[in-house]
């Protein structure tokens, strides 16, 4: 975390200020870091600051007004980084029940300033995998080794539970020509494709910094250096307005990491170029995914 808070060095004191009010506020039994930051690959334009509060108890009426206090306070103290804060308060009994819709235990998510109480325990496998083996206890017990352990691929099953979501993505830019690019949403979603073959390929989790040179080293070729450069960006904070080519090469990527997170897996996978459209500028993937669901059906 040091090159993160070499860069951003009132980071540590929102942290520390985070976690006085949180502590004298709510029954805390754990204050855990995740996310970029644990990665060392935090950029205020393009990560989040994750942490889950693990809570002796469940959250009641009293401590949803502590909870307002806290963010307004937050907010006042530095609005970017709260802005950017998700935050989950949650019930030290949701961690050991996490499939458990507990009707009559409030937890709650911190997001974009916003607030939604849970009654289930809201991370992934993958997100617990980060927490075990590179979360940072920030204030408390260490509780790491209490979160629910992930299945040994669990990033493969994350993977093949986000295609639905990729197909959904894939009708926008980067994958799509349009006169108003969301540049930020873009750069997120090419990393997010280069670095999920890496946790496929290894069960483990890196920043997208160190994503994108391991695939460029991985798979030596034009994309490889074209996911360098969005990386590049997103490292100095800036958008992709610089990079040339970045539609076509983003649905290259996506051909591309789309067939080998099968092949990584041992299972084969038409040409997916073959099923490829493309009219007037406008890329059609429909074929593609559904060539992709009728294989997960068949696992």
């Amino acid at each position: 975390m040091q090159v993160t808070y070499g860069r951003y060095p009132e980071l540590p004191r929102f942290l520390k200020t985070f976690v006085e009010f949180t502590a004298t506020s709510l029954a805390t039994r754990s204050f855990i870091l995740f996310g970029d930051v644990v990665l060392d690959d935090f950029s205020k334009r393009y990560s989040l600051i994750k942490v889950i509060i693990v809570l002796e108890k469940g959250l009641w009426e009293k401590d949803f007004n502590e909870l307002d206090s806290i963010i307004d306070k937050l907010s006042t103290m530095n609005k970017d980084f709260s802005q950017i804060l998700r935050a989950y308060f949650v019930p030290y009994i949701m961690l050991e029940n996490p499939r458990i819709n507990h009707q009559d235990l409030e937890g709650m998510v911190v997001a974009n300033l916003q607030q939604e109480i849970i009654n289930q325990y809201p991370l992934s496998p993958a997100d617990d995998f980060m927490i075990m083996k590179q979360g940072e206890v920030l204030y408390g017990v260490d509780l790491r080794k209490h979160f629910p352990i992930p299945p040994i691929e669990c990033f493969w099953h994350q993977f093949l539970a986000e295609v639905p979501n990729i197909e959904e993505v894939a009708k926008s830019y980067p994958f799509q020509h349009t006169d108003s690019p969301n540049y930020d949403h873009a750069t997120n979603w090419i990393l997010y494709l280069s670095r999920v073959l890496f946790s496929i390929k290894n069960n483990d989790i890196i920043g997208k910094m160190k994503g994108a040179y391991w695939f460029s080293n991985e798979y030596l070729s034009k994309l490889g250096d074209f996911v360098v450069e969005v990386a590049m960006c997103r490292q100095r904070n800036i958008s992709l307005s610089s990079v040339m080519g970045v539609v076509e090469h983003s649905r290259e990527l996506l051909l591309f990491c789309l067939e080998k997170a099968f092949t990584i897996k041992g299972i084969f996978v038409p040409d997916l170029k073959s099923l490829y459209k493309e009219d007037q500028g406008h890329a059609n993937f429909s074929r593609i995914f559904m060539e992709i669901r009728n294989i997960i059906e068949n696992l």
